[in-house]
């Protein structure tokens, strides 16, 4: 029986090593800290801008993929989250094949991705990455296409719109002309 339990310390112990490791080494390599996104946040995104079945929205740096899984339940969109977090991302895999997602996740650096299909591309980042995220956001994709921040805003371009949210947060609306 002793030995029962010390293996399963044992697995406890090396999960949770895994775990902190992952975090930290994700951390270490983008200097964001995981902060989630209240769901009644993006429920107000998804309303207000009106996100379609038709449409494909990006989450840059997805963690446990809550932002993603709820964009496809409210809207029906084609869901993609970035994340190089190595629990979060397997986390939001396993999650997606057990409810039947069609959400996809990539263990990959967002800026080196193709964002070119993007209709929707959502950031809750800090604001040392917000200048590149707006080089890339006006780089890759098309014209037309929405980029959702929250609480900290592209540096040079002038966002159409701008939202007030509960917890004193805020939401800025920029459109690919």
């Amino acid at each position: 029986m002793l030995t029962f339990f010390l293996s399963i310390f044992l697995v406890f112990s090396l999960l949770l090593c895994f775990v902190v490791s992952s975090e930290f080494i994700a951390y270490l390599r983008t200097r964001v800290p995981f902060v989630p996104t209240h769901a009644g946040d993006i429920e107000f995104i998804v309303n207000k801008l009106g996100v379609t079945s038709h449409e494909i929205f990006y989450d840059l740096g997805s963690g446990s993929g809550k932002v993603v899984f709820l964009v496809e339940k409210l809207s029906g969109a084609r869901v993609k989250g970035f994340e190089l977090s190595w629990w979060t991302i397997l986390f939001a895999k396993i999650k997606a094949l057990a409810t039947g997602s069609k959400a996809k996740f990539e263990n990959q650096n967002f800026f080196k991705a193709d964002w070119s299909e993007a209709d929707y591309i959502y950031a809750y980042l800090f604001p040392p990455l917000m200048g590149r995220v707006e080089q890339k956001f006006l780089a890759d994709c098309k014209p037309g296409s929405i980029a959702i921040v929250r609480d900290f805003p592209f540096p040079n371009m002038k966002y159409s719109d701008k939202y007030f949210l509960p917890k004193e947060h805020e939401i800025y609306v920029y459109r690919k002309l």
